[in-house]
C-alpha cells in the first residue's frame, strides 16, 4: 500500500494569488530546496485536494504545470514523482542532497543469513496462522512449541527429551545470562573457547563471571587444556559440532571423555549446537547431551541460523536435576519471546516446513561452499582451508608474514567485508594469520566476484607487500 506524503502547504483563500499558482510556487520551492527529493512520490491529487479542502481539478492542473516545467513526472498507474533536475543538488539542503550511489557491498563476514533462500510461501503461511492472545506466553515457552521442539530434537539430533525440559530464550546471549543467574556464576570462573564468539564472553561477564580461556586450535587436545585450567571452572562453554569460528568438530570418543570429566570435576557443560544442521559429506554427530541424559550437560540450540536471526529464538534443554533453578530465573524474568514468533515457529515445525526448508538450503549452501572453495584455491597466499565440513564459513590460513588485519582493511575499502581470525581470539596471534570467509549471504556469482577482488590485494600476492 502506498504511503501518502503530507505536505505543509499554506493556502490563502482570500489573497489575490490564485490557489493553483500558490500550490505550484510552494511545491516548486519544496523541490528546489530538497524538501522533496528526486524519486519521492507526490501526494495523490485526491488526497491533497481533500487535505487542502479544494477541488481535485485544481491539484491536477497544478501537477500538470509542474510536469510541464520538469519538476515532476507522472507514471500511469503508479502516481506522480519528483524528477531529477540538473543544478538542483547544489541548492538542496546538505542533508537532503542527492548522493552518488555507493557500490554494492559484498558481505562475507560469518554470521547472518540470506533471507532470499526462505520459501516465502511457507513463511507467509506460518504467519497467517497467528491469532491474538489474552495473556503473555508462559515464561518457559508455549507448550505446543516446546512439544514440537522436543520432537524435532529427537529426530534431528538424537536428543530425547521431555517438552518440560525445554526453556525458551530470546537469543543465545539471554540464554547464557539466565544460566549464569540460575547457577550463581557471579565471581565464579567459566571456561570459554579461544578463539571463540566475543558476544558469548560479553554475556558471561555481564553476570559477574570471569572468563577463563582455553585453546581449542587442536580439537584432540581440548580435554587436556581443560584439565590444565586452574581453578576448575564452574562451567565450560563449547561448540563441539562446529567450533566457532575454526569450524572443526569434536569426535564422539572425545565427547564421551568430556562428559565423564565434567561429571568427575563437578563442572557444568554448555553445549552450543548453533548450526549443526549444516554439514557437507559427513554424518551427523550425536550431541553430548544425548550421550548421557542425566549428565551435567545443558544443550543450547537456536533457530536463528536456519530461519531468521530476527526471530531471536533460542532454547535450552536442561536435564531434570538442573531444571528447577533455571525455571525459577526464567519465571522471574518472564517470557521474552513474543507469542507471534512462538506461534509461527510452531506452525513451521508442525507442518514439516522447517525440515523441508533445511533440506533445501543445505543444497543451496553446498553450491555456495563449492563456489567459494574453487575461488580460494588459486590464491598462493593461502596455505590451507579448514572448517569445510560443516557450518556456513571457512577459515583460510595464510603464509606467515602476511598482515591479516591489513588484508581485511583493504578488502573493506574495495567493498568486500571479511574477518580476521584475530577478531575472535582473546590473545591475538598475528604470527599465525588467517581470514574467515562466510558464504551464507552471497550467491556463487557474487562469491566469485568477491574473492576475485580479495585476490588482487597486494598483501596476498606478495608477502613482502604486507609490510608496507
Amino acid at each position: 500500500m502506498r504511503r501518502e506524503v503530507e505536505l505543509p502547504l499554506d493556502i490563502d483563500r482570500d489573497g489575490p494569488v490564485p490557489i493553483r499558482e500558490q500550490i505550484v510556487v510552494q511545491l516548486r520551492s519544496a523541490i528546489g530546496h530538497g524538501v522533496l527529493r528526486a524519486g519521492q512520490p507526490m501526494p495523490s491529487s485526491r488526497s491533497l485536494a481533500h487535505s487542502l479542502g479544494i477541488a481535485r481539478s485544481t491539484v491536477l492542473t497544478s501537477y500538470l504545470e509542474l510536469e510541464g516545467e520538469g519538476w515532476v513526472s507522472s507514471r500511469h498507474g503508479a502516481g506522480t514523482f519528483v524528477t531529477e533536475r540538473p543544478g538542483t543538488a547544489g541548492r538542496a539542503h546538505p542533508a537532503s542532497a542527492p548522493r552518488r550511489r555507493p557500490e554494492p557491498v559484498l558481505d562475507m563476514r560469518p554470521g547472518d543469513l540470506d533471507p532470499s533462500v526462505m520459501s516465502m510461501r511457507s513463511w507467509r503461511a506460518a504467519w497467517r496462522q497467528i491469532e491474538p492472545r489474552a495473556a503473555p506466553p508462559p515464561a518457559a515457552g508455549d507448550a505446543e512449541l516446546r512439544d514440537a521442539l522436543a520432537t524435532y530434537l529427537g529426530a534431528a539430533r538424537g536428543l530425547r527429551c521431555d517438552p518440560s525440559e525445554l526453556v525458551l530464550c530470546s537469543g543465545t546471549n539471554e540464554a547464557l545470562v539466565v544460566l549464569g543467574l540460575a547457577f550463581g556464576w557471579a565471581r565464579a570462573t567459566v571456561a570459554v573457547e579461544d578463539p571463540g564468539y566475543p558476544a558469548v564472553r560479553a554475556a558471561i561477564e555481564a553476570v559477574g563471571s570471569r572468563c577463563l580461556p582455553f585453546d581449542v586450535s587442536e580439537p584432540s587436545a581440548v580435554l587436556t587444556r581443560l584439565r590444565e585450567l586452574a581453578p576448575t571452572p564452574a562451567a565450560v562453554y563449547l561448540t563441539p559440532s562446529h567450533q566457532y569460528p575454526l569450524g572443526h568438530r569434536i569426535e564422539p570418543g572425545l565427547r564421551r571423555d568430556l562428559v565423564a570429566w565434567a561429571r568427575d570435576s563437578g563442572t557444568l557443560l554448555i553445549e552450543d549446537d548453533y548450526d549443526a544442521e549444516f554439514r557437507f559429506g559427513v554424518p551427523p554427530l550425536p550431541s553430548m547431551a544425548a550421550l548421557d541424559q542425566a549428565a551435567d550437560v545443558i544443550y543450547l540450540g537456536t533457530l536463528s541460523k536456519t530461519l531468521d536471526p530476527g526471530l531471536r529464538l533460542s532454547y535450552l534443554r536442561v536435564p531434570p536435576h538442573l531444571l528447577e533453578p533455571v525455571l525459577r530465573v526464567r519465571g522471574a524474568v518472564g517470557a521474552t519471546t513474543p507469542w507471534p514468533v512462538q506461534q509461527a515457529v510452531t506452525e513451521l515445525l508442525r507442518t514439516g516446513a522447517l525440515a523441508r526448508h533445511i533440506a533445501r538450503i543445505r543444497r543451496i549452501y553446498s553450491d555456495r561452499r563449492n563456489a567459494l572453495l574453487s575461488a580460494l584455491a588459486p590464491i598462493p597466499a593461502i596455505i590451507g582451508i579448514s572448517g569445510i565440513e560443516a557450518g556456513l564459513h571457512v577459515v583460510a590460513h595464510l603464509k606467515p608474514g602476511i598482515d591479516a588485519a591489513r588484508v581485511v582493511s583493504r578488502a573493506s575499502c574495495r567493498g568486500v567485508l571479511i574477518a580476521d581470525l584475530d577478531q575472535f581470539r582473546i590473545t591475538p596471534r598475528p604470527a599465525v594469520p588467517a581470514l574467515i570467509f562466510g558464504y551464507s549471504k552471497l550467491d556463487p556469482t557474487q562469491l566469485r566476484r568477491a574473492i576475485g577482488i580479495v585476490a588482487e590485494i597486494p598483501a596476498l600476492i606478495d608477502v613482502e607487500a604486507s609490510r608496507w
